[in-house]
């Protein structure tokens, strides 16, 4: 799409790098508002946050530059030189991202469990501007495909489905909720979990939509897996077994049973008409803000200055 935005005697600015920025200031500013919130040191969860991302940005480097190695090795410098050849790795960045936060957070004697969660709310928000970034880069391709929606991507022939766009749409849902769930009390633990949850499932789901290579649905599975474990890890009281025979139960009664079937009906009406009360809120707020910042002063008031 617009993987240059500005190029100025020889230097180019790429629309990736613009919005890892932009997610990067965005995750911060999640982070901080969190940690605000539990009442934490500020100045520590920065500290850390910014050393996250160093040590994950450093590995997503090294991890693209493995993928890609008969590109770089013979040209060390390759891989120092950002700007003139990009190229991050998603899950190399991501590794090296949670080994640094683990390392660091015992360095600093901060709570893993209880930073991790605030992180998790952070690489959420980044994730989503780089889903944005990669699509106007044209990383992470997606199939070919002829319609309305597709689209043509440099460097590939053919156009192709903005899978990016919509993991980022997805994304930025799972965010809401997750940020509503992270706000108000919860395990330790909780918030990780379901954000390596949600991830991994977006990812998964992703894939028949992508150009990738057929092993690329390990990673997500790990993911899946790692955040199921952590999940059931910080809760003792619930395990897998019980939880699956509760949605035996309720699917058994929603099948058999008329009151079951009733109660589901009335709480999606109540959802429906939350969400839709919420829309129309949040409409009206913005037309007054927008009437606001349109005021002009007619000439009658004008003149009496």
């Amino acid at each position: 799409m617009f993987p240059v935005l500005l190029a100025i005697d020889g230097f180019s600015l790429s629309s990736f790098g613009v919005f890892l920025a932009a997610g990067f200031i965005f995750g911060v500013f999640l982070v901080w508002r969190l940690s605000r919130a539990w009442d934490l040191n500020e100045e520590k969860v920065l500290d850390l946050t910014l050393l996250t991302f160093l040590g994950g940005l450093v590995t997503s480097r090294i991890y693209f530059a493995l993928e890609h190695w008969q590109f770089f090795f013979p040209n060390i410098l390759n891989l120092i030189l950002v700007l003139k050849n990009p190229g991050f790795s998603f899950w190399g960045g991501f590794l090296g991202g949670w080994l640094s936060l683990y390392f660091f957070a015992r360095k600093f004697r901060i709570d893993f469990w209880q930073v991790a969660d605030i992180a998790a709310v952070g690489f959420l928000g980044g994730l989503i501007f780089a889903q944005i970034g990669c699509f106007l880069g044209g990383c992470d391709i997606g199939i070919v495909q002829k319609g309305f929606l597709s689209v043509s991507m440099v460097g590939a022939i053919g156009s192709r489905f903005p899978i990016q766009i919509f993991e980022a749409a997805v994304l930025f849902l799972i965010l809401r909720k997750i940020w509503a769930k992270a706000t108000h009390f919860h395990q330790r633990g909780q918030i990780i979990s379901l954000t390596l949850i949600s991830i991994g499932i977006v990812k998964l789901l992703a894939l028949p939509w992508k150009e990738r290579a057929q092993l690329e649905f390990i990673f997500p599975l790990i993911l899946l897996i790692l955040g199921i474990i952590i999940f059931y890890k910080m809760q003792p009281t619930r395990t897998p077994l019980s939880d699956f025979k509760n949605l035996g139960k309720f699917v058994w009664g929603l099948f058999s049973n008329g009151e079951v079937r009733e109660k589901v009906v009335i709480n999606i009406k109540k959802s429906w008409y939350n969400q839709r009360v919420n829309l129309v809120w949040k409409v009206k707020s913005l037309i007054k803000l927008l009437r606001r910042l349109n005021v002009r002063s007619s000439p009658k008031n004008t003149a009496n200055y």
